[in-house]
């Protein structure tokens, strides 16, 4: 019996026509749904691998036929088709009747017995039925039905409808609204297209009507033919009443890509109003205060090389594909992020550009490039790109000349995934102030800070990797700036400060002079505190407490010394991981753990197992690098590296060699109860029993937890007597205890350590450290607040460990603290409301 595989965007779709079809033909007939992508969040698409697992299920030897909805189901079952055994894809007809009519007649030919060329042939003519019911007569022409001219009379051709409006939104049809108008239509079959003048285009392409550059208060037209073509319009007009998504006054965030930073340019618009302290919504992310000369930091899209090799076109527009898929992965999670710290108006940069990338006027013509000049997916696409970002840029309308910048993001974005490159780092030629969307490890690892004055990101918190590696690295940040970094033009002044979140572009000459005042005296007093960084912090009553250095990479550890640190009592190894083609091997993580426990000789050095979840995709990971709906509650710690042995044992392997050299201790992150650690210890002494069977050197490694989950706390008694040290971690375990993601701009204001909950949790930490006999150190961001030190001191810590600059002047604190006057001040901060409350103790002086 010929089988069907029906291929659809949609798996309910797909499912709800097999549905029809098994009730017609009483489940006779083999039948398969290849529809949607595993993607929970945005699971429209197809997938040629499910669609080759489709026609194998239903393969019975007499045949498949392959019904397709539309777009990219086309491309997909010819890719699963070149994916087959020649001998099983001879067997497989592709079919283009419309999905429905067209399962249903093949469905019933084939449940009688029917070959392969009468099915299709019957399913071709699936419409014949309902075009005499409408009137309209098909005739056969080259294999398929068309309609035939109509009848001279009694017949009521299709009409075509239309809507002209005025634009009311100040900037017009740009890339927002344009994203909207297209997503208004996904509903609806009609096809629409757009009018503005002699110019007409597909309503249906984002591309397409940004280039119209239809500006406010011009008239267009919308014309929509088809069965829902009024619905259609009326979608359209509801949109336009609602000024296209845009602010009512236009002045807003309609004209911002701030959210999408380097996809938003850098001087569009006009600079904010001199002298003004715009960034409201910054968040104080590094301090200090920086003056400087702004500049933007984009990702780099340079053409291909001139001698890749394509392979065959299938494989070459299946690697195409793939990039796509994992860049609309990507935007979706930014878009998610941006949503959740910057509002929803601030995330559409991302929908659009996910919009741009199922454009078929782009991806569509880097297709073609592929089938028909043969070009490798990395020439193809970046053609496509760079013809249609001339084509903005020839526009006469400066804002939709910057739009030029947003297909370029996109771009580079699906760029960089086909070749597998990390994201490029900033390019600075002289002391500036950065701007960008967000930085990540990788980036943060190509800076200067000799030309790094300041740091402004759109998105970000005080807990992002950019905040946490400006503060390793002494540059005043600030994070979360939101719309404010879209009006910056490159070389403009922008001045900063990183205490209080404040953020000033092209300042007044007094403002800056006053500014200028405040740096100077910042600078002056992190000089007065590097002076006696290297003497030890010890209380005025004779108490030492031990203060550490968190870093992030070897490199991090000698500044670090320099600045006072007395060992590393955070070594965050997950940005070895991060932001790469595939994970690092056992020597390469041995010499990094050599080189960092190198540059801090006779002190100890704590280094962090593999921290790492859906929270931190990383592509080499495969199903693992998919988000996941609950990152901060899913596999992620302790808990992602049992499940992933194949990364955690070279890990363990790598830091028992390093030990040979060097004394190191291991901690293990989010270790929520005894069983976790016990099976992470015995992991640890499996790599110890290989090593000893290959003669390998290694070493003795002392070995600890973070707390950062309360069920950790809970059971700290119990984790202390297998534990040889805690270190609690305050950034997890504050949105553990509140309930509050740290990363949620609606609910920081509860993700606090100060909160007095969390501080309980530390208090009952360090009595069951201390019952044990165990040190208890501190490396969360509190740990490097000067404000808050009196009360970690009151509340009986061993070790602080912090980012390298704020040591310093967490010694001086220090070394003013009274144990007993320090201890009164904790009982009082236990006793508050809110964390609100415990900062106004602590800035009265308690």
């Amino acid at each position: 019996m010929v089988g069907i595989v029906v291929v659809t965007h949609s798996a309910v779709l797909g499912q709800g026509v097999k549905e029809l079809a098994e009730q017609m033909t009483q489940g006779r007939v083999p039948l398969a749904v290849a529809g949607g992508i595993d993607d929970p969040d945005h699971p429209i698409g197809t997938d040629p691998m499910r669609v080759m697992a489709a026609i194998e299920e239903v393969q019975q030897g007499d045949g498949v036929l392959v019904l397709m909805d539309l777009g990219s189901a086309l491309m997909s079952a010819e890719t699963a088709l070149d994916l087959l055994p020649p001998e099983v894809a001879a067997q497989v007809r592709l079919c283009p009747a419309p999905l429905v009519e067209g399962v249903m007649a093949a469905a019933v030919q084939a449940s009688i017995g029917a070959d392969l060329d009468t099915v299709l042939r019957e399913a071709q003519s699936a419409l014949a039925a309902k075009a005499e019911l409408l009137g309209m007569a098909l005739v056969q022409e080259g294999g398929g039905m068309v309609e035939s001219p109509p009848p001279a009379a009694g017949v009521t051709p299709a009409v075509s409808h239309e809507l002209t409006l005025m634009v009311p939104n100040r900037l017009g049809l740009h890339a927002r609204p344009a994203a909207r108008i297209v997503t208004a239509l996904g509903p609806f079959v009609a096809d629409v297209q757009l009018a503005r003048g002699e110019r007409v285009v597909s309503a249906r392409s984002v591309n397409r009507i940004a280039t119209l550059a239809v500006r406010g208060g011009e008239t267009v037209t919308f014309r929509a033919t088809g069965v829902d073509a009024e619905q259609a319009l009326k979608a359209l007009a509801d949109l336009a009443a609602q000024n296209f998504g845009d602010l009512p006054d236009a002045a807003g965030s309609s004209g911002k890509s701030a959210a999408g930073g380097s996809g938003g340019s850098g001087g569009q618009g006009k600079p904010a109003a001199a002298g003004v302290s715009v960034a409201k919504g910054g968040v104080p992310a590094s301090p200090g205060i920086a003056v400087g000369p702004a500049v933007w930091h984009r990702p780099a899209f340079d053409a291909p090389p001139p001698d890749l090799v394509a392979g065959d076109p299938a494989s070459e527009a299946a690697r195409l594909d793939a990039a796509l898929d994992a860049a609309r992965r990507e935007l979706a999670a930014l878009e998610r992020r941006t949503a959740a710290m910057a509002g929803k108006q601030e995330s559409e940069i991302f929908v659009m550009h996910r919009l741009l990338l199922d454009d078929a006027t782009i991806a569509g013509d880097a297709r073609q490039r592929i089938a028909e000049r043969h070009e490798p997916a990395e020439a193809a696409w970046y053609a496509v790109i760079d013809q249609a970002a001339e084509s903005f840029r020839q526009l006469p309308e400066g804002y939709m000349r910057e739009r030029a910048a947003d297909l370029v993001d996109v771009g580079a974005r699906v760029l960089r995934l086909l070749t597998g490159a990390p994201p490029s780092g900033p390019r600075l030629d002289r002391p500036s102030v950065l701007l960008a969307t967000d930085l990540g490890p990788s980036d943060m690892a190509h800076l200067d800070p000799a030309l790094v004055l300041g740091i402004v990101t759109a998105q970000g918190g005080a807990t992002s990797h950019a905040a946490i590696l400006a503060r390793s690295m002494g540059i005043p940040a600030v994070a979360g700036a939101g719309a404010l970094a879209a009006n910056v033009a490159d070389g403009v002044t922008v001045a900063l400060d990183g205490t209080t979140g404040e953020v000033w572009i092209a300042p007044a000459p007094d403002v800056l002079s006053s500014i200028e005042s405040r740096r100077a005296s910042w600078l002056a007093a992190r000089q007065a505190a590097l002076a006696g960084a290297a003497r030890p912090a010890v209380t005025v009553d004779g108490r030492h407490l031990h203060v550490h250095a968190n870093i992030g990479t070897p490199a991090d550890a000698a500044p670090a010394l320099l600045n006072g640190a007395e060992g590393v009592g955070l070594f965050r190894t997950e940005f070895l991981f991060l932001d790469r083609a595939d994970a690092p091997d056992e020597e390469e993580q041995r010499a990094a753990y050599v080189a960092a426990a190198a540059a801090m000789p006779g002190l100890p050095v704590v280094v962090r197992t593999l921290d790492i979840g859906g929270d931190k995709p990383v592509p080499y990971l495969g199903d693992f690098a998919a988000g996941e709906d609950n990152p901060f509650l899913g596999l992620r710690g302790i808990r992602f590296c049992l499940a992933r042995r194949e990364l955690f044992l070279p890990q363990l392997r790598a830091l028992l060699r390093a030990a040979a050299e060097h004394p190191l201790r291991v901690m293990f992150p989010m270790v929520a109860h005894p069983g976790e650690l016990a099976a992470a210890k015995a992991l640890l002494e499996e790599a110890r029993a290989a090593l000893a069977a290959q003669g390998l050197p290694h070493g003795p490694v002392e070995v600890g937890i973070m707390v950062e989950v309360p069920a950790a706390v809970a059971l700290a008694d119990q984790l202390a007597r297998e534990s040889a040290f805690f270190s609690i971690g305050t950034n997890d375990l504050a949105q553990y205890v509140m309930a509050a993601d740290r990363g949620n701009a609606a609910v920081a204001d509860l993700s606090d350590a100060l909160h007095p909950a969390v501080l309980r949790m530390v208090r009952d930490t360090v009595a069951a450290g201390n019952a044990a006999g165990i040190p208890v150190a501190m490396c969360g961001e509190l740990a490097g607040s000067a404000e808050a030190i009196p009360l970690l001191v009151g509340l009986g810590l061993d070790e602080l460990s912090m980012n390298g600059p704020a040591i310093p002047r967490a010694k001086d604190v220090v070394r003013g603290c009274d144990m007993a006057a320090c201890a009164r001040l904790a009982e009082r901060a236990l006793e508050l409301p809110d964390a609100a409350a415990v900062r106004r103790l602590l800035r009265d002086g308690g």
